[in-house]
């Protein structure tokens, strides 16, 4: 698949790459959370899926997890969103999974 890069050079992806963010764009629901369609995807996958609040959907699927639902990328949102009006200041980590010992 070729297509146009931010500089307007031809962008070209192998068929391995191209069914692998596929696989990732319908795990990670992206279709559903954003009105972002598959085409526009590719171009700028890492950006899409931190607009659709899915940024650690790669790690997930890594360590053989489920991304989000697009129910908990709500409530994440949420969350993010009323942690920055109480604690401006404040750094927190993400949690990507937990994991059983």
């Amino acid at each position: 698949m070729s297509n146009e890069g931010d500089a307007g050079t031809p962008i070209t992806i192998g068929r391995n790459e191209l069914n692998l963010w596929a696989d990732i764009y319908c795990e990670a629901r992206v279709s559903r959370i954003t009105s972002v369609p598959f085409a526009t995807f590719i171009e700028a996958p890492y950006r899409y899926l931190e607009e659709a609040g899915q940024g650690t959907a790669l790690e997930c699927l890594e360590h053989g997890h489920q991304p989000l639902m697009p129910a908990q990328v709500g409530a994440k949102q949420r969350i993010e969103e009323a942690w920055g009006k109480t604690a401006p200041q404040r750094n927190h980590l993400a949690l990507v999974f937990s994991k059983k010992d």
